[in-house]
């Protein structure tokens, strides 16, 4: 009977022990799966040639070059906005990927469905599905406008500065802020439709809120709290993370608040 008693003791501990340190197993772990997955992806990339800029190197077909060369111009035009905001370099070269078959983008980062995202952060890679795709008349302006390139490059740092440890609001916020600071394209859809959702609504939910909606709820949020603490704090919570923290945690010690209250 004791012996029983001791095995359970045992694995009532090892099971609350894991959701207690699964976070702390997450960031030390996930690192090397993303370098697999980034392996994977890039040796798939044979038939595409490359271009490099100081700090990217570009994936393409031959007829996707001139906007291999403008994706790169505007991405090192930012490079050093977007890092500093962030206090954060990220070391090597970063692939950026620019496909020309919606199925190919699909299939390379595991998406399901119909409508193909126009950009996506993956396994340390940036995806971009070819403006020739989605803007009609090959139109270089409106692509430099509305470029999902800081969008992507901004998840990737969000990754690697807290080592895959992030719900999706704080992600997608902050790619959404470094847009309109960066090139003045604001997430707009959703305006005034997100004062019945709190922030802990979006955290444990958010695929299950309207799209535009979660969006734009996500990227008040981070404007919230950059207008109101600056985003030096937002960094301290993002450098908590990546020490293998829960959101909650990380923002009762950075913020002395938790999501219900925010």
């Amino acid at each position: 009977m004791r012996k029983i008693l001791l095995y359970t003791s045992i694995i009532i501990i090892a099971f609350f022990s894991f959701f207690i340190m699964k976070e702390y197993l997450q960031v030390s772990f996930y690192p090397l799966i993303k370098s697999y997955e980034k392996y994977k992806i890039l040796g798939s990339l044979k038939d595409f040639e490359t271009m490099g800029t100081e700090h990217f190197t570009i994936y393409f077909k031959t007829d996707e070059k001139d906007i291999a060369e403008v994706t790169g111009n505007i991405i090192e035009e930012h490079y050093e906005e977007v890092c500093s905001y962030f206090d954060y370099y990220p070391k090597g070269d970063i692939p950026i990927i620019i496909y020309d078959k919606e199925k190919t983008l699909m299939d390379t980062v595991k998406l399901e469905g119909d409508i193909p995202p126009v950009g996506v952060y993956y396994g340390g890679t940036i995806n971009l599905l070819s403006p020739n795709i989605w803007i009609k008349g090959n139109n270089i302006e409106e692509y430099k406008k509305n470029t999902p390139i800081i969008h992507e490059f901004t998840h990737l740092i969000v990754d690697e500065k807290t080592r895959g440890n992030y719900p999706l609001w704080l992600t997608e916020g902050l790619a959404l802020f470094m847009e309109k600071k960066a090139i003045g394209f604001e997430w707009k859809e959703g305006i005034g439709e997100t004062s019945n959702i709190s922030l802990k609504d979006l955290n444990d939910n958010f695929d299950d809120i309207k799209i535009e909606i979660a969006y734009r709820k996500s990227y008040e949020a981070i404007n919230y709290l950059n207008s109101n603490y600056e985003f030096d704090k937002i960094n301290l919570l993002l450098d908590n993370l990546g020490i293998g923290n829960n959101i909650n945690t990380s923002l009762k010690k950075v913020f002395k608040l938790n999501l219900s209250k925010i």
